[in-house]
């Protein structure tokens, strides 16, 4: 069943704890058909460059009479948005929780790149006498750091196990980067692969819940200081700064390569070996290959059986990649040979 669109009564009695507190409700922009409410956007004044002025706006979507969201969307001068959402059934606890949140506390600036991060809120724990025991535990859900020459956006799934996926793209023309620029950093880190214009990485997180969110934010954060030095630098330093890591990378790599090949040869020399046909042995050496391929669907990341590239030095000046050569317009000669 359709919802009735916000009689003028409902919308009093919404607004009625944000009004409180001097937020007041921007009808033009609200929506009573969609029952979403939009309050007036709030300036916060900037301490510094590195903490710059930020543009609040609060948004209240009513789905049912007892089914509240508030969503905290934050602005920065750049461009880079973080917002903030919790969900229950009374409006003004959920302003309390949002406003437990510092407005800064979802952006992080360090020299070179600045990160917005998105997260849920989720309610509070609460004794038995009804009183709040600790802060919303709050839940990352996407982030994006900005670069001068890239952008790198990261979702986090909601269900654990699954990793995190990272996003490259350039900011203006077209950059050529090596598939070890992140899995240099740990096994945590996978090999870039090109998609579309730009490149994905997978990151493994760990933990639960706030403890995932957390892994997240700081392997995010060693991403972009990994990121905003190397790409401040050439891509020969990057070869002699991470000589040792790349090569380690290339070993791992191999890895599933290497045990699948091995367990083959095993199974293959099984009848070479002399091994009796009651041999517990015999039977687990010569069952490996399909005990193997049984256990890669375990995986909820199936590894890549490849021959790995040698990480070999890297030639260009710089990251941007060499533009294609413009074509001759129409009628052009291309030959500048003297007649």
């Amino acid at each position: 069943m359709t919802a009735l669109p916000l009689t003028h009564h409902e919308i009093l009695g919404l607004v009625a704890p944000f009004t409180a507190r001097g937020r007041h409700v921007d009808l033009a922009a609200s929506d009573r058909l969609e029952r979403r409410l939009v309050f007036k956007a709030i300036s916060h004044a900037g301490e510094s460059d590195r903490l710059p002025d930020l543009c609040e706006t609060l948004v209240l979507e009513n789905g049912t009479a007892k089914d509240f969201r508030l969503t905290r969307h934050l602005a920065l001068p750049c461009g880079l948005e973080a917002t903030l959402y919790t969900e229950g059934a009374d409006p003004g606890e959920l302003l309390d929780r949002i406003e437990m949140i510092p407005v800064r506390r979802q952006f992080r600036s360090q020299p070179g790149f600045v990160i917005a991060e998105s997260h849920r809120l989720d309610a509070p724990e609460r004794s038995g006498s009804g009183a709040q025991m600790t802060a919303p535990p709050m839940i990352l859900t996407h982030a994006l750091a900005q670069f001068d020459a890239l952008t790198v956006s990261m979702k986090l799934p909601a269900l654990g196990g699954i990793p995190a996926e990272l996003e490259l793209k350039a900011a203006t023309g077209r950059h050529d980067l090596p598939e070890d620029l992140l899995a240099v950093l740990g096994w945590s880190w996978a090999r870039l692969i090109r998609a579309g214009g730009g490149w994905k990485c997978s990151l493994r997180v760990r933990g639960k819940a706030q403890a995932r969110s957390r892994d997240a934010e700081l392997k995010l954060e060693r991403t972009a200081a990994h990121l905003a030095q190397t790409l401040a630098e050439s891509p020969r330093q990057f070869h002699e700064r991470w000589f040792a890591r790349r090569w380690r990378v290339t070993c791992r790599r191999a890895f599933p390569l290497t045990v699948t090949l091995t367990l083959i040869g095993l199974a293959a020399a099984v009848p070479s070996m002399g091994l009796s046909e009651s041999s517990l042995l015999r039977l687990v050496m010569f069952q490996s290959p399909p005990l193997l391929l049984g256990l890669l669907f375990c995986f909820r990341e199936l590894p890549q059986i490849e021959i790995p590239p040698w990480p070999r030095r890297l030639t260009q000046t710089n990251w941007a990649a060499v533009p294609d050569a413009v074509a001759p317009a129409p009628g052009t000669s291309t030959n500048h040979n003297p007649t």
